[in-house]
């Protein structure tokens, strides 16, 4: 994600005088890279990893902590506003959540609100996930009456003026005419009722996660008292979104104030907590994941220079205080990481290994790579996807019902369970592209994951080779011959046999199971109607799908 700077604006913040060249070096070193420089303008290249980073204010607090100008964790007075959001019934299968904030005295001007509107649209795209999990909405705080009401409408009686136009529109209107009605209405077009926010008068602030008003969602120049708000359906995301956002509007001088969330079934939350969380690792884990011994002293400046606070016991515990605008913190690996960072990779003298070892590809690498070959060879395009899916495409949308291992903490629901077929993937990705050319033939090797009570895991990872055909017209007797093809080169000449199969994913009397030595690996055919449905494709596919031997040999 490119972040866009003023140079001089961000050494200002920085409170150091620094070269391009130091300032290069220094953002490399944090994992952060000078992407572009044009005059006083300076575009950085930000980690995805690194939310808390995607403003110059972010950027600069990280600098700071880093060349030791301000060590430490950073705290973040939170005063009592007084001021509510009240959540009405009806948001629980809409947009669920909603937390808030105020931050006062803030410093603006047309650069400043170029800034904090990238910022936000940064947050909402990568942490948000395109807005589907968290929006943010910035307002003029004086021109709220409070409390604001968080609230679901028929879309037809939503009315107000969106931000950037004097004219009024209806919610239909708004998703069908507006440029961000276009591209974020459908995350809530599917519902009854769409989600409001309002204040005591009704005046409208936003139609989350759309669009904001053209009065009460309009900040400019003049504006220096800001209500932030973040609706979305996961509680740590949104508060992590709100968390990052307040506190880089509050490295501009500003102050921050707490709302009162209250919810109709009578839960009450104060937003935002900036309060850090803690955690404690050992020295030895340090020890063994970065390969340094490390005294205690260097352990505590490597994790203040990151932004965290720190204490060691005689134990050799280390009692770490996270920041509550770092969200990349998911485990004690990801605070060791920094444990190197912030001792300096620079720093670290490399060593010759005590024994000396020929490397050499593992039997299934080389079974994998020459599945790619010989794909590749009857013209067909390679694509990559993710391990982790969505349950819908991987049996409702395929007509199954197979067993699959589910995460038991989903950030998403979208990415909820591991693969246990490479097929819905497939099919998804061509569901994507059907304004591409035809003929489309893609492949996929990787593994899936299958659950297996025997296993320690209780699960297990099998290679697999899947390829699929769309056309106007396909042909299954084509399919067979490639399959074929493959077979054999890969050393089962006269190894294997092609075996009526019933499949629901499949037109019965079209697809076959792929036996080899006697053992059923794979399957091929022609998906049913009703599956290509599911998909929305509305031209056929033929498809295949085998395991390959995890110890390299059939």
């Amino acid at each position: 994600m490119i972040v866009e700077c003023e140079l001089d604006d961000l050494l200002v913040m920085i409170g150091k005088k620094m070269s391009i060249e130091e300032l290069e070096e220094t953002l490399f070193l944090i994992k952060a890279e000078i992407e572009r420089i044009e005059g006083n303008i300076i575009e950085i290249d930000i980690k995805p990893d690194r939310p808390d980073m995607l403003s110059p204010e972010g950027i600069a607090r990280a600098i700071r902590s880093f060349l030791s100008i301000e060590l430490g964790l950073k705290a973040y007075k939170v005063r009592k506003s007084g001021h509510e959001v009240i959540v009405k019934p009806g948001l629980s299968k809409i947009r669920k959540y909603i937390v808030g904030g105020i931050v006062r005295g803030i410093t603006t001007s047309d650069e400043l609100i170029k800034d904090y509107m990238h910022l936000q649209e940064a947050l909402t795209s990568t942490h948000g996930r395109n807005r589907k999990k968290a929006s943010i909405g910035l307002y003029v705080h004086d021109e709220i009456k409070y409390p604001v009401v968080y609230r679901p409408m028929k879309p037809e009686s939503i009315r107000f003026a969106p931000l950037g136009h004097e004219i009024e529109m209806d919610g239909p209107t708004i998703l069908r005419e507006h440029e961000k009605g276009v591209i974020y209405g459908p995350i809530i077009a599917h519902q009854k009722k769409w989600p409001m926010l309002v204040d005591s008068r009704g005046e409208v602030l936003s139609l989350p996660p759309v669009i904001n008003s053209n009065t009460l969602g309009q900040v400019s120049t003049e504006t220096r008292d800001i209500f932030v708000e973040v609706t979305g359906t996961h509680l740590p995301t949104i508060s992590q979104a709100l968390n990052i956002m307040v506190a880089s509007l509050a490295q501009r001088g500003g102050t921050i104030e707490s709302v009162i969330v209250r919810y109709p079934d009578g839960t009450v939350d104060e937003t935002p907590n900036l309060a850090p969380w803690k955690t404690t690792l050992t020295k030895a884990e340090i020890a063994e994941l970065t390969g340094l011994d490390l005294k205690d002293k260097e352990i505590i400046d490597s994790l203040e220079k990151m932004g965290y606070g720190a204490r060691i016991s005689k134990s050799g515990k280390v009692a770490v205080s996270v920041p509550s605008y770092r969200a990349d913190i998911l485990h004690g690996v990801d605070i060791i990481e920094d444990v190197a960072i912030g001792y300096g990779f620079n720093n670290i003298e490399p060593s010759i290994p005590q024994t000396m070892t020929t490397g050499k590809l593992l039997p299934i690498t080389r079974i994998m790579e020459k599945s790619r070959d010989l794909m590749v060879g009857i013209g067909y395009q390679e694509i990559m996807s993710y391990i982790m899916t969505s349950p819908d495409t991987l049996n409702p949308r395929m007509n199954r019902d197979n067993p699959t291992v589910v995460t038991s903490n989903p950030k998403s629901r979208d990415y909820s369970v591991l693969r246990n077929s490479l097929l819905p993937n497939l099919m998804d990705l061509i569901s994507r592209n059907q304004h591409a050319d035809y003929p489309q033939k893609i492949f996929e090797v990787g593994y899936v994951v299958v659950p297996d009570e025997e296993s320690e895991t209780r699960s297990r990872q099998v290679p697999t080779l899947c390829g699929l055909v769309t056309d106007n017209n396909v042909n299954l007797t084509h399919l067979m011959t490639e399959i074929g093809f493959a077979l054999r080169n890969l050393g089962l000449e006269g190894k294997f046999n092609f075996v009526q199969r019933i499949d629901s994913s499949f037109i019965e009397g079209r697809c076959g199971t792929i036996e080899i030595g006697g053992e059923s690996l794979g399957y091929f055919g022609e998906i049913a109607p009703e599956v290509l449905v599911n998909f929305g494709l509305i031209k056929p596919v033929v498809a295949f799908e085998l395991d390959l031997p995890l110890s390299g040999e059939w």
